[in-house]
């Protein structure tokens, strides 16, 4: 079974990642335009310290406006991929960040247009709106083994899913293949401290014979750990609202 994106930081509206990228982007092409300006200068890599330093600093208060910053992914994520290149590149080559050097001119032109191609198919896989998901309508997930808060011995152990109000399978389906109702012969998707994995069911769920509930073994290594899951429509798409479920545990 394959869990895509991660469980933890996942995709949509609010998503603290999404927000996270928003800033630094939007950190690294402010930080280009200041070296156009000649606010900033990027003649040798020590130069670079300072300004990313900074961008680094400010992106870590993102999280506290995830909930709008997270909407603009689509936009600031490919330009600011192609500031920090023009940013390498005008600290480590001979290529000159001045408001008469063609090499300006063209990381904007390649900005702009990064985001404009780019914009779609990015919000179509990190921020989809709430129209394009399935709706999750009385489908709950429940992690019942380990228990909440309790001790385990450290290396293998078996998780145990309840799947209520719906089931799973173990196959990522091709859209063509999931099921009219979203709520069936879904994906769960699963990651031990924000790391997902790829479980292995002891139960064989097909489609035709899905599954409510499976157990698979995973390794926890000692100390405190969580393990969260998260259901999915059949061909790895997110529920809205998200039907999540997590437990925190120590191994010892």
């Amino acid at each position: 079974m394959t869990g895509s994106t991660l469980i933890l930081a996942h995709a949509g509206e609010g998503a603290t990642w999404q927000a996270l990228l928003v800033v630094l982007s939007l950190g690294l092409v402010v930080v280009a335009v200041l070296a156009v300006l000649g606010r900033v200068r990027l003649d040798q890599a020590d130069d670079l310290v300072l300004p990313l330093a900074g961008v680094a600093i400010v992106s870590s208060l993102a999280p506290l406006a995830s909930e709008f910053l997270s909407d603009w992914v689509g936009w600031a994520f490919p330009a600011g991929v192609v500031a920090l290149l023009a940013i390498l590149a005008a600290a480590l080559t001979p290529f000159d960040l001045s408001p008469r050097s063609p090499f300006t001119y063209g990381v904007a032109a390649i900005a702009i247009i990064a985001a404009v191609a780019l914009h779609q198919p990015i919000t179509l896989a990190w921020h989809p709106p709430p129209d394009f998901l399935p709706i999750a309508d009385d489908i709950e997930v429940a992690i019942t083994a380990p228990a909440d808060s309790g001790d385990v011995p450290a290396g293998e152990l078996t998780v145990t899913v309840t799947i209520t109000g719906g089931s799973v399978q173990s196959e990522l389906l091709a859209p063509d293949q999931v099921p009219t109702d979203p709520e069936e012969a879904g994906q769960l998707a699963v990651a031990i401290d924000g790391q997902v994995l790829t479980p292995e069911f002891v139960e064989d769920c097909t489609v035709d014979a899905p599954c409510t509930e499976v157990t698979f073994p995973v390794e926890v290594e000692p100390g405190e750990r969580v393990i969260a899951v998260e259901y999915r429509r059949g061909d790895g798409v997110p529920m809205t609202p998200l039907v999540t479920d997590r437990v925190e545990f120590t191994a010892s």
